[in-house]
């Protein structure tokens, strides 16, 4: 498996361009994100409708029972009917918890400012924000490997979600074909250092290919122009531009079936 690092420093034209890039990403991919969720309700608010419906007629039977003083089946209704309650209430916390998590952190967080991060806390967000995308929540087995004891770094916080965003949206392209779509990321900590490691058991990146793939506007996202969604090329841009803001390095090793991005942070900006 062949190591490739990061190339040089982008020139001025390319940071100004991969500035506006980064400034812009998080906003238009929570407004995907929302976009995502607002057609997810509609599987768990048609269970709500049919729950509540199954409730009416339950309280009906109920009342018919009563009146009966069949005692017994009234019990047996009385059960049914506090599962289907517990069914809607599990879905209105679902719902609660996604809304709430998108309103009141994510949104607010597009415009962080320089603080502490914790890379778990980001690597954790951006998989929830994933779950929108139905391919990576049903198709994908996800395996998580996160050292608790991971030193703090400083930084934005949305800077480092765009990262960690773009390197998993590339694994999931990757294993759009692939028989077995794993997706492995790990976090370590190693001499002042927190390191993110994303795998995936995709296609690979081809030979030919590997010099160039953090040159700005390179692509081999043929798959996408084919569905109608062309690839930029400058999600890895993007990701050495902001990484040089911390110190930060980039690595990649990749043969067919297996590719690994390498990410590591210094603790303090130097």
């Amino acid at each position: 498996m062949r190591k490739i690092d990061i190339q040089e420093p982008a020139s001025e034209t390319d940071r100004q361009l991969l500035r506006r890039l980064a400034d812009d990403y998080y906003g238009t991919f929570l407004v995907r994100v929302i976009e995502g969720v607002v057609h997810n309700l509609n599987s768990p608010l048609q269970v709500l409708y049919i729950r509540s419906e199954q409730l009416e007629q339950g309280l009906q039977q109920l009342r018919d029972t009563l009146q009966s003083e069949a005692l017994p089946e009234a019990e047996e209704l009385v059960g049914r009917m506090e599962e289907k309650v517990k069914a809607i209430s599990t879905k209105l916390d679902d719902l609660n918890a996604q809304l709430m998590h998108l309103t009141s952190d994510l949104i607010a967080e597009r415009h962080s400012e320089i603080g502490d991060v914790e890379i778990n806390r980001v690597i954790k967000d951006s998989l929830f924000l994933l779950n929108a995308d139905m391919f990576f929540k049903h198709k994908v087995k996800k395996t998580l490997r996160l050292d608790r004891n991971l030193p703090v770094l400083t930084g934005r916080k949305t800077d480092f979600c765009i990262i960690v965003l773009n390197l998993i949206q590339n694994a999931l392209e990757a294993m759009v074909d692939a028989q077995d779509k794993n997706l492995t990321i790990e976090t370590s900590g190693q001499d002042d250092k927190v390191i993110i490691r994303i795998q995936d058991t995709g296609c690979g990146i081809p030979e030919q290919d590997r010099e160039h793939i953090y040159d700005v506007s390179f692509t081999t996202r043929k798959w996408a122009a084919d569905k109608g969604k062309p690839g930029l090329g400058l999600g890895l841009s993007l990701i050495c531009f902001l990484l040089e803001d911390y110190n930060g390095t980039i690595a990649c090793e990749s043969v067919a079936g297996k590719t690994v991005f390498t990410v590591k942070i210094p603790c303090r900006v130097k």
